[in-house]
């Protein structure tokens, strides 16, 4: 029953109630008590008390219909008020509403779907305080990290250029152009992580340049580039496919980048001789890259938190490559393409990565 028709329904059932106490009360005062006293009333007389006691009646059922009808209302504000203070734990009286049977009393049944809504809006609210607590932290970690992050590659600018400008040495050509290559490399490291830094943090759509081209042809490219790097010699890359050609609309630098972050996060996070395979397959509307490995794994919170904007899992420490921002990355270029990326990880068993592309451009 919905909570207007059981007011209505409640409501009668009061004034049915009133209307049967004013006159049961009129007629067992006038016609059973004063008789039985003897008490003779003239007919002005009997109308004025009749009048009391309707009165009286009425401002009795007036207090009951406060305390059933007003009671749960005061309840529930003070409920809400509660919430409003951030405070999301039960009201010490909620024990108070239920019989012993763990019903709602009568009178607080009327508002039933009321506080079932409150009891379901504070676990959402204790919920949501605790994921944005987690998120703050996880963002402070992120910030000190990127800080970090910065600051390596910097440090060895500045080291290098301070040896170049001390005039108390006398570098070899050799070694100025050993320390110069050092800084050129640390310094576009800061650049790739600035441009991470944009992607992650980009607000509006990508600048996506989409062309028509062969996903199994490129996919083979990137798998073949990443082979050749000396990070991943002593891994064993494959690329698996029963379909000769799937051509879909693509931004060739960011779906390199979104397939070189994972086979390179399965290279850096698993020991050496970890098998990694990239297939592809499809369906009628859509392209499907699987990107597998059967190295150690994943727990579930870092699964559960993988894509995260403020959640990081490496840094400049563990490979001068990486900007730990990767998975990240990966998650916000696949859906600027419209598709999906998806994730199932066991320790001990591998890591399976799913990604979801729209043959047209758009999910149908």
């Amino acid at each position: 029953m919905r909570i207007k028709t059981r007011f209505t329904v409640h409501l009668a059932l009061g004034l049915v109630f009133w209307m049967f106490a004013t006159g049961f009360s009129i007629l067992f005062i006038v016609e059973g008590i004063l008789p039985f006293l003897n008490i003779i009333v003239s007919t002005d007389d009997e109308g004025l008390l009749v009048l009391w006691i309707s009165i009286i009646i009425t401002i009795i059922c007036i207090g009951l219909f406060g305390w059933y009808f007003g009671g749960p209302i005061g309840f529930i504000m003070i409920w809400i008020h509660q919430l409003s203070q951030e405070n999301y734990e039960p009201p010490v009286s909620l024990q108070k509403i239920y019989n012993r049977k763990g019903k709602l009393h009568f009178r607080y049944l009327l508002y039933k779907e009321v506080l079932q809504h409150l009891q379901s809006l504070a676990v959402k609210l204790q919920a949501s305080e605790i994921e944005r607590e987690r998120i703050e932290n996880a963002k402070q970690e992120w910030i000190a990290g990127i800080s970090h992050d910065l600051k390596t590659p910097l440090t060895y600018i500045t080291g290098y250029s301070t040896l170049l400008l001390n005039d108390q040495y006398e570098w070899s050509k050799e070694e100025t152009r050993s320390f110069l290559q050092e800084i050129d490399h640390k310094g576009k490291h800061m650049e790739e992580l600035i441009q991470d830094l944009s992607l992650v943090l980009h607000g509006g759509a990508l600048p996506l340049h989409k062309t028509s081209q062969d996903l199994v042809e490129f996919a083979k490219r990137v798998v073949a580039n990443i082979s050749n790097n000396p990070q991943a010699s002593n891994y064993k890359l494959y690329f698996e496919t029963d379909i000769p050609v799937i051509p879909i609309e693509f931004d060739k630098k960011f779906m390199e980048r979104i397939l070189q972050n994972i086979l390179m996060n399965c290279i850096v996070h698993n020991p050496e001789n970890t098998d990694v395979y990239l297939k592809i397959a499809e369906s009628n509307e859509n392209a499907i890259i699987h990107i597998i490995d059967n190295g150690v794994g994943m727990p579930a919170h870092i699964v559960e938190n993988l894509f995260q904007q403020y959640y990081r899992g490496t840094t400049t420490d563990v490979s001068s490559d990486g900007t730990g921002l990767g998975m990240a990355i990966v998650y916000k270029l696949v859906h600027a393409h419209n598709g999906t990326i998806s994730v199932k990880s066991e320790l001990s068993k591998g890591t399976s990565f799913e990604i979801i592309l729209p043959k047209k451009g758009h999910l149908q």
